[in-house]
């Protein structure tokens, strides 16, 4: 049987979709490009073809790790509001509680970003750089406009340090989650939608955000209700429908 000849692009993403997992597991430094070329089947020659050296090789793998995601570009270009903050971190925790979990490409890249801060940190360098120069404008706008609209209270925390905070926490659970179970976590909750849901709720009510208004846009069907978010309402807050909360099937999670 003859091998599918694949031009220069997919040539090049083959290689990269190869050296993901090897560059995971071993991390920068110990990983060579005979390693990586072994694992996409291909000549240590050609690698070189297409990236000059490793370190070529590793930026080009992080710009597919963060770059080309539709949803994250029209988050991006939302007008800021206090739906575009819910909407920000409502993908946050939907990406590392409920996607990150189920998909193996995700994990992979987790993991690469897990082994560079137990490295030389030079891939989770690049990551942060990267999140503070393409989201953090658009959700420290986002989270202005809450405040502009009384939606949320001004906290003594500063704006972009709240994304990292909501960043770093939803990371941290989708960290420990790895091995799977949710007896790791430590967590009560083992419904990973229920999780979700209250990681959401909690970090919105951190970054200031009454209960009333998140209920508002619980309402609006970004998260499905839960009769445990219940009792986190007041009861029949202005303006808000009372039943919302009644119970429904977790398996429609709305992130």
């Amino acid at each position: 049987m003859n091998a599918v000849r694949l031009d220069c692009a997919e040539r090049r993403q083959a290689i990269l979709d190869a050296a993901l997992p090897v560059f995971a597991e071993r991390g920068f430094a110990a990983t060579t490009t005979r390693a990586v070329a072994e694992a996409a089947g291909v000549s240590e020659a050609l690698i070189f073809k297409h990236f000059p050296s490793k370190t070529a090789l590793y930026e080009a793998l992080f710009l597919t790790c963060v770059e080309g995601d539709p949803e994250l570009a029209r988050l991006c270009a939302l007008p800021p509001s206090t739906a575009t903050l819910v909407a920000f971190v409502q993908g946050l925790v939907a990406y590392f509680l409920l996607e990150l979990p189920a998909d193996p490409a995700a994990r992979a890249r987790h993991r690469l970003l897990l082994q560079s801060l137990l490295g030389d940190g030079s891939f989770a360098t690049l990551t942060s750089r990267w999140i503070a120069s393409r989201i953090a404008g658009p959700f420290c706008a986002a989270l202005a406009a809450a405040q502009a609209a009384g939606d949320a209270t001004p906290e003594p925390v500063a704006a972009e340090n709240g994304l990292w905070f909501a960043y770093h926490l939803a990371a941290m659970l989708a960290t420990v989650a790895l091995p799977g179970g949710a007896a790791v976590t430590g967590l009560a909750v083992a419904d990973a939608g229920e999780r979700a849901r209250q990681v959401l709720w909690f970090l919105l009510r951190g970054l200031g955000l009454t209960p009333a208004v998140i209920t508002l846009h619980l309402t609006a069907g970004l998260v499905p209700a839960s009769p445990v978010t219940a009792g986190l309402v007041p009861a029949s807050p202005a303006g808000v429908c009372p039943q919302i909360f009644q119970g429904k099937d977790d398996s429609h999670v709305g992130f």
